[in-house]
């Protein structure tokens, strides 16, 4: 007989959406399980039926103190997905957020951006986790670092008042500056704030959410950046986890944290800052043509430089080889087409300036870890 497992996820946003995509595929591949969801926003009470739920399990995203006491009212086996951590001894499945902030500053040092900003709630452990590690590695990194804490009383973005307090926040920020910000709509929020005070995005400010929501990022002007949690990994473990606990009925106290998959690069943070004309001149010119088949002897012919000397200097200013630079651009336009197109591989390959499929294949596998076809998965069930 199938077991009953009840899922306490809201689906308002795209980062519980992805946990439930990744439940649904352990589901899928197993076939043990009968799902008991109801929709569910962010911070809801307790469902009513909950009280009286006669099931095997639970998976839960336990922000509030009253779900808590549900869960424990409940004496089920049960895995938290959420950062509150409410409940202790049991088990949780999150995003590794110091992995989340060290990505975006990875980004932001690949684009010669020094002065580098942090936005978001602090009532949110995973919000002060990725704002921690965020201040630390940029502060280890040598740049100027500064951060903006929304409290609780700030959560109503549209009230005027906090809207005043961001903006002259915004305006203050160095110029040029990498900003950012803990989730997506935040982002989205914040990008709008830089349009209404005269702050170009990418170029005044440069702008990273997190979640990668695709109606968000790609209807924000200019199209969001977004880091990519694996939120479907998450449901996908946290479900694997609920099983072997129902079976086992041994419940563990431990934490499974999951690396991001990624940076979803749009217009927004697609910028460059660099004190030196050569050096910018050359990855302006890789940025504007990496996609055209260009090689490193190609750029040269544009400059009065050897190669030798443009290598140091790129390699200095930007951490990384005029060669690296244009396989890493080819690469985030190869992502952008596996995540939102349905072109074949070689299609892709020939949209990159790369001859072959094959040869794709493999400088793909190596820049992310996974082959193409593998990433088309993962990211596309999200349409």
């Amino acid at each position: 007989m199938k077991k009953s497992v009840a899922l306490l996820i809201e689906t308002s946003n795209e980062y519980a959406r992805g946990i439930l995509r990744g439940i649904l595929k352990f589901q899928d591949e197993h076939d043990r399980w009968k799902i008991d969801l109801q929709e569910h926003e962010r911070g809801a009470p307790p469902p009513q039926w909950l009280r009286r739920y006669k099931g095997h399990g639970i998976i839960a995203r336990i922000e509030t103190e009253e779900i808590a006491g549900a869960i424990r009212a409940s004496k089920l086996p049960t895995v938290d997905v959420s950062a509150a951590r409410k409940v202790v001894n049991i088990p949780w499945v999150e995003t590794d957020d110091v992995q989340v902030a060290e990505l975006a500053l990875n980004h932001f040092a690949s684009r010669g951006i020094h002065s580098v900003a942090f936005c978001g709630e602090i009532n949110f452990n995973w919000a002060r986790w990725r704002r921690d590690a965020f201040i630390k590695f940029a502060k280890q990194r040598g740049m100027t670092v500064e951060s903006f804490d929304l409290t609780s009383e700030m959560a109503d973005l549209n009230n005027a008042q906090v809207r005043d307090q961001l903006q002259k926040w915004l305006i203050q920020l160095p110029k040029p500056c990498g900003l950012m910000a803990a989730y997506d709509s935040l982002a989205r929020r914040l990008l709008e704030h830089c349009n209404d005070i005269n702050r170009p995005v990418p170029n005044s400010i440069a702008i990273i959410g997190v979640d990668n929501d695709p109606i968000l990022c790609r209807m924000a002007s200019p199209p969001l950046s977004s880091i990519i949690p694996d939120s479907e990994g998450a449901g996908y473990e946290a479900a694997a986890l609920l099983e072997a606990m129902m079976e086992s009925h041994i419940v563990p106290d431990n934490c499974i944290l999951l690396p991001p998959l990624g940076i979803a690069i749009r217009r927004s943070s697609d910028t460059l800052s660099v004190d030196d004309e050569d050096v910018e001149f050359a990855a302006r010119f890789i940025l504007n043509h990496a996609t055209e088949g260009i090689n490193v002897s190609d750029v040269i012919r544009n400059m009065h430089l050897t190669r030798r000397a443009l290598e140091l200097r790129f390699k200095k200013l930007l951490g990384t080889t005029p060669h690296e630079f244009i396989v890493s651009v080819r690469m985030s336009h190869a992502e952008q087409l596996l995540r939102e197109t349905s072109l074949t591989l070689q299609q892709i390959a020939t949209r990159c300036g790369i001859e072959s499929a094959e040869y794709l294949s493999t400088a793909f596998k190596k820049h992310l870890g996974v082959p193409p076809g593998q990433y088309r998965q993962l990211h596309q069930m999200k349409k």
